[in-house]
């Protein structure tokens, strides 16, 4: 039977801030903006092909967003040897809030770009609507106060 690959040390950095900061690989997967069976593949540095267990290295820029999700520094990434994904976050943490991607904002407006015109404005529509959608930018709320 084969054995199940050991992590690498920036998967069990960051499993243990995980652990640390009481937040749920779902959650904490969704903040960094990817799925949960990818983010579990990467913290336990393995995934299961054909009941084989194949060794899983996480890109750069998606370990640089599962380490903002989770509180792990730049410096911590560069001790376990993934200074890319410092690098990666350095830019992250460095980038205005406003241009920091959004995943799920994002796949939001590719599909809002699918629709027509008039099916686009409806959509707007009822987002204005809905107390519980915020539509306003920080402007909108500067004019207002």
């Amino acid at each position: 039977m084969q054995t199940r690959p050991e992590p690498p040390p920036e998967a069990a950095l960051i499993r243990a801030a995980t652990k640390r900061n009481r937040i749920s690989g779902r959650k904490a997967a969704s903040l960094a903006g990817i799925s949960d069976a990818r983010w579990r593949q990467i913290v336990t540095g393995y995934q299961s092909v054909g009941g084989t267990y194949v060794p899983v290295k996480a890109p750069a820029d998606t370990l640089a967003r599962m380490a903002q999700a989770t509180g792990v520094t730049a410096d911590e990434l560069t001790t376990a040897g993934r200074e890319d994904a410092a690098a990666e976050l350095r830019e992250l943490s460095a980038a205005p809030p406003a241009a920091q991607s959004n995943a799920q904002v994002e796949a939001i407006t590719a599909l809002l770009a699918t629709l027509p015109p008039e099916a686009q404005q409806e959509v707007l529509r009822r987002l204005q609507r809905n107390p519980a959608v915020n539509t306003q930018t920080p402007a909108d709320e500067r004019r207002a106060g």
